[in-house]
This record gives C-alpha cells, structure tokens and sequence, in this order.
C-alpha cells in the first residue's frame, strides 16, 4: 500500500472521530464510501490494519485513539495544539509531494528557510541526550565559530528555526538560528554538569526567542488596537496570556502578562498607528522612540 494512501487513510480516520465516536463497522464503510470519490482502495484494510494505523497515528500525530469496549465504539480523547500542528505539517507535505501543483494554483512562501536539513539530526540528539558539534557563523559577522552545544528543545519563530541549548564551552544558555550552521555532526555527550533548564516554561512569558535579561521581569501590558486589527488579534492571539479586557466599535483592548522584548516591540510597531500602548509607560516611551528615529531616518 503507498504512503500516499495510507497519509490520507489517516487523515480521514481522525477527521471523522473529531467530530463523533465510530463502530469499526462504521470506519469500514466510511473508508469504503471515500474510496469512491478518490480512487483508492481503502476498503481493503482489515481490522488488524486498523488497529495499527491507531498506533501510527499516535506516533505520527500525538493523537490517541481511544476504544470504549462497551460500546464497541473509538473516540479521540484529548485534541491537543501540538497535534494540530503535526497534521498541519503532515498536509503542506501532502501538498508538496503527493499533489499535481502543475497549474500554480498552490503558492508557496518564497522565502524557504535554510537550516531545516538539521532537523532530524537534532531531534536525535535532543531525544538521545546527544551533543551537536557545528560549524556557525553570525548574521553580523564573516568569521566561522566552532560551537558544542547540548541541545534541550527546538522552536519555531515565523517560519525560522531554532535550537536551544547548553554552550559547553560558555556553560550557559544559548540560542543558534538553523539557516546560520554550515555544518553538523552528532557526537555522544562527554562528561559535563547539564544546566537544569524546563523547556515547557522556558518561553512561557516571552514573545518569540528572545529570553528576558537575567533581572527583567515579567510586565502586564496593556494594548488598545483599532477595531480592525482587533478582529486579527482576536483570531490569532499574540500570547497565550492575552485576556480581553474590552471589545467594542471603537476598539479591542487586551493584557498581557509577558518580558518586554526587543521582538515583541517590533512585533507592535508592525502595525503602526493601528495599536496604541495603554501600560506600562515604560513601553509607551520606547515606541515613542522607535517612531521618532524612523522619522529621522526618512528626513
């Protein structure tokens, strides 16, 4: 059976059990049913197959599906972001590799981030307790640097990839953007004390990469956007501490509980006029500042 089958076998499966539980015999025949209108032959599966597409799509996906044995019936349990994402992942590849974009009907960013062929090996590392031996080179400078790095987790900023781990020979907490490494080896791990680092609260008051300063602390701020950025806002929250404190005709006003970054300043000038800084003042000064040096650059 192809790999094109079986990813689209799969993606049926979870779509249908998002919306309801469903008796074997009831995937049997909605497998069935949509092999009608795309030509493949899902109706072949047997229920053992079943059984292993449930643990494939655990892995795959980070989706687990249930069975509740006196209803004789299979449900997914918990839904969670993460797994939005991997089948996000899952269909841009399907649109990339599996479909006819002959007719440029798909467009694609442009901008493709260079860096992604680590991935995999990082991924190894991070999950093996490995060290990455690379080759980097800085955005602001021509000379190679030879980093060790003991990797603790991966994260993606618009479309821009990023390790983070242990220096070893700073000792300390270092960010590498993926698309400056030239070079990449996986070595075992020598003897060294490893940092005691979370990686599920590392980012948990920051914006994108950027982690506060050793002594800054955590701000509440206070945005007023236009009501029309607002209904973007409002769709696609800017950190998952935003609290909507008013939404009207007039505007869309929301709280934060966050580190005041150089990137999440960037992210508000973005938008010019369209949100204005209600607290902390401190905040309010600086994008006075950032405004007035653009207007004495285009003088």
């Amino acid at each position: 059976m192809s790999v094109r089958n079986t990813i689209l076998r799969h993606k049926l499966i979870i779509n249908k059990l998002r919306h309801r539980p469903l008796s074997w015999p009831e995937i049997d025949q909605m497998l069935q049913y949509e092999s009608t209108f795309i030509g493949d032959d899902f109706h072949t599966i047997s229920q053992r197959q079943f059984q292993r597409d449930i643990d494939d799509i655990r892995v795959l996906y980070r989706i687990s599906i249930e069975s509740d044995r006196s209803k004789k019936q299979y449900f997914i349990q918990h839904d969670t972001e993460e797994s939005e994402r991997a089948l996000d992942a899952f269909d841009i590849f399907n649109l990339m590799r599996l479909g006819d974009n002959g007719s440029k009907k798909i467009v694609f960013e442009q901008r493709k981030p260079r860096g992604t062929e680590y991935l995999g090996d990082i991924v190894q590392a991070i999950h093996n307790d490995l060290v990455l031996y690379f080759d980097y080179r800085k955005y602001y400078e021509t000379e190679v640097e030879h980093r060790r790095l003991f990797p603790i987790l991966l994260k993606e900023v618009r479309n821009r990839w990023y390790v983070i781990g242990q220096d070893l020979d700073k000792d300390s907490l270092r960010i590498f953007p993926l698309d400056r490494i030239l070079a990449l080896e996986v070595v075992k791990a020598g003897k060294f004390k490893a940092l005691k680092v979370d990686p599920e609260t590392l980012f948990e008051h920051s914006f994108g990469i950027i982690l506060p300063h050793e002594d800054q602390q955590i701000e509440e701020v206070i945005l007023s956007y236009s009501a029309f950025q607002g209904k973007y806002i409002r769709s696609l929250p800017l950190h998952h501490t935003q609290e909507i404190l008013a939404d009207n005709e007039e505007e869309l006003r929301v709280k934060l509980n966050i580190y005041i970054t150089h990137d999440f300043v960037m992210e508000l000038l973005s938008v010019g006029a369209e949100v204005s800084v209600i607290a902390p003042q401190s905040l309010a000064d600086r994008m006075k500042e950032e405004y007035l040096k653009s207007l004495h650059r285009q003088s």
